[in-house]
């Protein structure tokens, strides 16, 4: 029998020529920055400066502070992401000039997973979006995040404020009747408020009533967790080398769950088209888009006029657009829930003037706050603000270079300009930015004083921005901090939050890609009197 192919040796010269070839390979790929002279951190083969990741030592969330701090005092530096060679850019006044005042050299994200043929949906996201496309869309949405628009789905959001509510005082009172008069109730926040986020996202995006507290396994809820899960495997690989993902076909999201949101749009779209049904909410306004009856110049108060000249919305964008509210809701408005009322908990002081805040607000319209009430608490917005310096949901953002593109000289004599051709990517390191005592003294201390009316102008521009910056800023802003907003108004009127025994103190952030509390968000929740 003839052995195998893979088992015979390699002729000398053969090996001699792959060893030079890898040899070569690495010289350069490694040598990305030092060739220009930019100041840039060494990396290793396949993870780059992933290491701590890779093997999970360090949550993306410090990585980032530990690379932004080897690359002080520099403006800006090269280093690894993986395989992939990025700019992290340190400077406040260089991020301002990339992404608002040369933004037509930097109009793109740096996807590397919603390109390929086999992520359609992924594609057809906004986030993924690029060039005229990207502007196409975000114009025919913008007007979908009106003041108008977000009072109709202020209602929704209100609903499942109150059915949270309810959900809680049984669930309180159980434990009351079962614990003999212990009133503590124990609960893992972000498994809590990511099923509020979800019921939020499906009345709101889908058009679909759920309640995932009382009806934990709704499918609604299982189909959004499965979409939404990080595949470790599948990132990795995307990372190391997106064309031999799409070689192999393997798509980054899960297609069970993709068909099942997207049959469930098409199925809602056709009944409403069918039998004339309005319901505001984002399905809703995106058929109104794609009808052309949306523009940012619309009279709101006497209905939508038709506009011309914006590409129609097809199925397929809405199904895409509708699903990144998912990636928004499972994610990153639940962490921004679960690091407010984990902090409100440890800084009983602070809860309790936002208590007082929320009892003025509370008692002054029955029991019903309005949109304009809501958005009215200052010292609730206060606190939201600081939450997002000390815990931004995403770590960092970035920017694709679209057009040659010269960055200015790094400081320090140390780099006279780095030349960016079409296709490099750039970093801004967000939370290493609102981590640093130039800007921020202090920045480990919760302090929502920061963002006070007479404190707020103090900040430096450019050194805090949890939802980007430029024209490509997360165009849900106002929606997600609406809905935390009325989340937490809704619970703080009727509970406080406590530190318990399985409350993780001092906190630590999980060594994964995402944002978790190490140890889980554990808090304590007691019926006020």
């Amino acid at each position: 029998m003839s052995p195998d192919w893979w088992t015979l040796p390699l002729p000398l010269p053969l090996l001699l020529l792959l060893v030079v070839v890898v040899v070569v390979w690495w010289r350069r790929w490694s040598r990305h920055f030092a060739r220009q002279g930019a100041p840039s951190l060494r990396p290793l083969p396949f993870v780059g400066n992933m290491l701590p990741l890779a093997f999970r030592k360090l949550a993306m969330h410090d990585i980032v502070i530990q690379l932004y701090h080897k690359l002080d005092p520099h403006a800006y530096g090269g280093f690894f992401l993986f395989s992939v060679p990025l700019v992290m850019i340190r400077d406040p006044e260089i991020i301002r000039t990339v992404t608002v005042k040369d933004f037509d050299h930097f109009t793109d994200h740096f996807v590397l997973f919603g390109n390929s043929k086999h992520n359609p949906t992924l594609r057809r996201m906004l986030f993924s979006l690029k060039g005229r496309e990207w502007h196409d869309m975000r114009c025919t949405l913008s007007p979908a995040f009106s003041s108008m628009k977000m009072k109709n789905m202020f209602l929704l959001m209100t609903e499942i404020g109150h059915q949270m509510v309810e959900y809680l005082t049984k669930k309180t009172a159980e434990h009351e009747i079962s614990s003999g008069g212990e009133g503590t109730l124990t609960l893992e926040m972000k498994d809590f408020f990511t099923r509020m986020t979800n019921d939020i996202i499906a009345t709101t995006a889908f058009g679909v009533k759920v309640d995932s507290l009382s009806e934990p396994n709704n499918s609604f809820y299982t189909m959004g967790r499965d979409l939404t899960t990080f595949r470790p495997t599948v990132a990795f690989g995307y990372l190391i080398s997106p064309k031999l993902m799409e070689l192999l076909r393997i798509p980054f999201l899960d297609p069970k769950a993709v068909d099942y949101f997207t049959s469930i749009i098409s199925e809602t779209i056709r009944t409403r088209e069918k039998h004339g049904i309005i319901r505001h909410d984002m399905i809703h306004l995106m058929m109104q888009a794609r009808r052309g009856e949306l523009t940012s110049q619309e009279e709101e108060v006497n209905g939508t006029t038709e506009v011309k000249g914006k590409p129609p919305l097809t199925d397929e964008d809405v199904t895409a657009q509708a699903v990144i509210f998912f990636f928004g809701g499972f994610d990153t408005v639940s962490s921004l829930m679960v690091f407010s009322s984990y902090l409100l908990a440890t800084h009983p002081d602070v809860q309790r003037r936002l208590q007082r805040e929320v009892d003025d607000v509370m008692q002054k319209s029955g029991g019903q706050p309005s949109y304009e009430e809501v958005l009215g608490c200052q010292y609730l917005d206060m606190v939201l603000s600081e939450t997002l310096r000390m815990y931004a949901p995403l770590p960092s953002l970035d920017r694709q270079c679209v057009r040659p593109y010269r960055l200015p000289a790094a400081g320090r004599g140390s780099c006279p300009g780095l030349e960016l051709r079409p296709g490099d990517g750039v970093w801004l390191p967000v939370h290493a930015i609102h981590h640093d005592e130039k800007y921020f003294p202090d920045p480990d201390r919760f302090d929502p004083e920061r963002f006070s009316p007479e404190n707020k102008h103090l900040i430096k521009p450019f050194t805090y921005f949890p939802f980007g910056c430029g024209p490509r800023f997360c165009i849900a802003q106002r929606f997600a901090l609406m809905e935390t907003k009325v989340v937490l108004l809704h619970m703080l009127s009727k509970f406080s939050l406590q530190i318990v025994p399985k409350t993780p103190v001092p906190l630590k952030i999980q060594p994964k890609p995402n944002l978790l509390i190490q140890g889980g968000a554990w808090l304590g929740l007691r019926r006020r009197t």
